[in-house]
């Protein structure tokens, strides 16, 4: 995980486990921070660890780095160094695990891993088809690429806080993860 730290500000990019992201929350009182929750539930940490002041999602950036950011307190200078870092942050009020943007990719990845099990199509086919069906600048697969422990983390979370089957991850994708 990376840390940009400036004034009395820590940005926490990058995945950890909850139990790395709680302890930066600890070892850093007297800062503000604002942490990646992309893979879990920002409501969760912000009830225990009044620090944290906002939370983004940044594990499923894009080309042009956008990503959605909610602030528990306004931040001037949090959202100007996002965007001095190249990212293009978009606030949302709405706490949720996952976000809107990486909860809805994730879905999209298992559905074409449960596809490609069934044998519905290949996966350059399932990737193009989203591509030029829908406009999507990559396929699921695509997307998926290098994220897996990413993606198999949020479906569990998901699975876990709301307890529906649509979040348990396909057995190609989980074959396909290594640690």
């Amino acid at each position: 995980m990376t840390n940009v730290t400036f004034d009395n500000i820590l940005i926490n990019f990058g995945f950890g486990t909850k139990e790395e992201k709680k302890e930066i929350l600890k070892a850093n009182p007297g800062k503000e921070i604002y942490m990646d929750l992309t893979c879990y539930n920002p409501a969760e940490f912000y009830a225990a660890y009044p620090n944290l002041k906002g939370s983004f999602a940044a594990l499923f950036c894009d080309e042009e780095k956008k990503v959605e950011v909610h602030l528990n307190a306004p931040s001037d200078a949090f959202i100007t160094k996002l965007k001095e870092l190249g990212f293009k942050p978009f606030e949302t009020s709405i706490v949720s695990c996952g976000f809107v943007f990486p909860r809805t990719i994730v879905q999209i990845i298992n559905e074409a891993h449960y596809a490609l099990e069934e044998n519905v199509a290949s996966k350059k086919d399932i990737d193009r088809a989203m591509k030029f069906g829908v406009n999507y600048p990559k396929g699921p697969f695509e997307w998926a690429s290098g994220r897996e422990l990413y993606v198999v983390t949020l479906l569990s979370e998901l699975f876990q806080m709301t307890k529906d089957s649509r979040y348990l991850a396909s057995k190609l994708i989980l074959r396909g993860w290594k640690p």
